[in-house]
């Protein structure tokens, strides 16, 4: 029986610092340490898996111990070198960091490094795994590793350098291994395959160094599982190895994305169902899809596709129908949609259906509700700015119920509704007083309906609060979706009134990912959580979204106003200075969907008011208005 068989990442382990791949700048340093005598005591080499970190450490010890040395070229024939790529040297000991982290054996490890090297010029400690000892492993290493023995050296591995005490590293030269780039991965792999007359075509070797994500262990690991299909007669191809390892087809990935592209639900789910019947995990699937939006995600935004085809991790035949299913997502769609895919995976590790819950995710994605949610808000919120920069702001009065009955009677028609601009603080004052005399005239309102009217003089304020509202929203998917679909009635630090369109925007805005960043941000303005409605189509119908209980008091009784007082309103108004006086009327066609149920009531309300009558007392304050009834 011959001997065991040898895996290739062994077989072909780099044996001196030229046969080192992609480490050139690591090689080189480290040649010049041994030619100019500088060899420190402590090196730490930091990288990724499968980058040559330990193969690096042997090839060092290898250099300084062997007999023709310290060389930059070991002869590889004589006994230490032999020993040393064999793992059985007496002068260069490997400890693995994760089953000898305790304080015990790094008391143990010092007490051998006080004798002197027995076969070579250098005894080496290769710690291979070190961010795996405990910190009181690391502080009993401390004093040596400042100041070890003569002809003593230190050579601590790891991946991941951020569980290494400063204390430590602070006292070694650290090394960065880099990922190796993968034309170079596949030119190895071609080296090796002409060697063992491994017949694989390019296509394979391309997928395998992909694959390989940089790791030149991991890329001859894969080769070796894949040299057991290939034979004399038959090349491996790049299908052999996606089914070798699970991964969908490349062309499978093409037409589940066109499905998604197209928002074709039955095309799509057949797909699926026919994937995953060939025993794909749902997970895997969630994989490999969010590495198909980050090919795509390249091409959308890449001009050149040559310039970027060692990012691309699709074959090369699969470039020209990438490139034009990328026209078919906007840039913007589908960063968002690998962010889905993301949140879709985490919730699939833990669902009982699995199954289930990805037919659930990718039909979302296919429809891209949100996403579209989104895209609409930011139109229509640059919309909303060229209006507001233009000075087109609309002003919303409410239906004022007035009575049947009515005094003395003289017969004004309502041509259209004015609202008096707050210019200056009198203004205010007049407001009021011309209120209060519309009331005893016969007309009660209820004090919720004078504090919005009167809303409707500071729409400035309302809008300035409802920007610092939004601007208060901590959630950016939150902000932008009440910025785009909710109208502000009211904003105080009593109540915030919001009006939407239809139910769906009402339970979209009702969601508890999206109520409690806006009470936050409510809290956060006022300093209190205000009583916060949300209304549906008409304003009267109203759902409370708190549990927070507010209640409107009826309407106060107002006594007539006095004649000298009403001369006096007279006066005031001839006061006020024109120019500063503007007028916002509401316009016939709604500038947004959701103003259609709101000014479309307003319309209807006034078909339905009938000529009003006013007794002698209102004809003066008629006047004052230019022959215009103010509601």
């Amino acid at each position: 029986m011959g001997s065991s068989y040898i895996p290739l990442y062994r077989k072909y382990r780099p044996q001196q610092f030229k046969d080192l791949v992609g480490q050139e700048a690591i090689s080189r340093t480290l040649s010049n340490a041994i030619e100019l005598n500088k060899v420190a005591h402590a090196y730490l080499f930091t990288g990724p898996r499968g980058t040559g970190k330990t193969s690096t450490a042997r090839i060092f010890a290898k250099s300084l111990n062997c007999q023709e040395g310290p060389t930059l070229e070991p002869c590889g024939v004589c006994p230490s070198c032999i020993d040393i790529a064999s793992g059985n040297a007496i002068d260069v000991i490997e400890i693995d960091a994760a089953s000898n982290r305790k304080v015990e054996d790094a008391r143990n490890l010092l007490e051998k490094v006080q004798f002197v090297p027995v076969a070579g010029k250098y005894k080496v400690y290769i710690i291979d795994e070190v961010h795996m000892l405990t910190t009181e492993a690391f502080n009993t290493l401390l004093k040596t590793l400042e100041e070890p023995p003569a002809n003593l050296v230190f050579i601590l591995a790891t991946t991941e350098a951020h569980k290494v005490l400063n204390t430590i590293i602070s006292r070694c030269q650290r090394f960065d291994f880099r990922r190796i780039k993968q034309d170079l991965i596949v030119e190895r792999i071609k080296y090796i395959c002409s060697i063992e007359k491994l017949h694989i075509d390019d296509s394979a070797m391309n997928l395998i160094a992909r694959r390989a994500s940089g790791g030149m262990r991991d890329a001859l690991s894969l080769l070796d599982q894949v040299s057991i299909l290939a034979t004399l007669n038959e090349k491996v191809t790049d299908k052999d190895i996606l089914n070798l390892l699970g991964s969908l087809q490349e062309d499978t990935l093409l037409k589940l994305v066109e499905s998604i592209a197209d928002k074709d639900t039955t095309g799509l789910l057949s797909i699926l169902n026919e994937i995953v019947q060939l025993g794909n995990e749902p997970v895997q699937i969630i994989r490999e899809l969010m590495n198909y939006f980050r090919n795509l995600m390249l091409v959308k935004t890449s001009e050149n596709i040559d310039e970027i085809k060692t990012l691309i991790d699709v074959s090369e035949q699969f470039y020209e129908g990438l490139k034009k299913q990328s026209e078919k997502f906007d840039a913007a769609e589908i960063p968002q949609i690998i962010e889905k895919l993301s949140e879709h995976e985490k919730t699939l590790k833990t669902a009982s259906q699995q199954s289930l819950w990805l037919e659930v995710a990718l039909i979302s994605i296919c429809h891209r509700q949100d996403i579209k949610v989104i895209k609409d808000l930011e139109a229509r919120i640059s919309k909303l700015e060229e209006a507001v920069s233009g000075g087109n702001i609309q002003v919303s009065i409410p239906k004022v119920n007035y009575p049947v009955e009515m005094p003395k009677q003289e017969t004004v028609k309502v041509q259209s509704v004015a609202v008096i601009k707050e210019s200056f603080s009198s203004t205010t004052d007049i407001i009021s007083k011309v209120q209060k005399e519309i009331v005893s005239q016969g007309v009660k309102l209820e004090n919720q309906e004078i504090n919005t009217v009167s809303s409707s003089f500071n729409s400035e304020d309302l809008s300035s609060n409802w920007s610092k509202l939004l601007g208060n929203i901590d959630s950016i998917p939150t902000r932008s979706l009440f910025s785009d679909i909710a109208k502000p009635i009211e904003i105080s630090s009593e109540k915030i009134i919001l009006a939407f369109a239809n139910d769906m925007y009402l339970k979209l805005a009702q969601g508890k990912t999206k109520i409690a960043p806006f009470e936050k941000a409510a809290q956060k303005l006022f300093g209190t959580t205000p009583n916060i409605v949300f209304r549906q189509g008409k304003l009267e119908e109203t759902k409370n979204v708190t549990s927070k209980k507010h209640s409107v008091p009826a309407a106060d009784v107002i006594q007539p106003i006095k004649k000298e007082n009403f001369e006096q309103i007279s006066q005031d108004f001839e006061e006020i200075p024109k120019k500063q006086v503007s007028k916002v009327v509401i316009a016939e066609t709604p500038q947004s969907s959701i103003d259609e149920d709101i000014i479309e009531e307003i319309k209807i309300s006034e078909k339905s008011i009938q000529e009003i009558s006013l007794p002698e007392n209102a004809k003066m304050i008629k006047d004052l208005f230019q022959g215009k009834v103010i509601e």
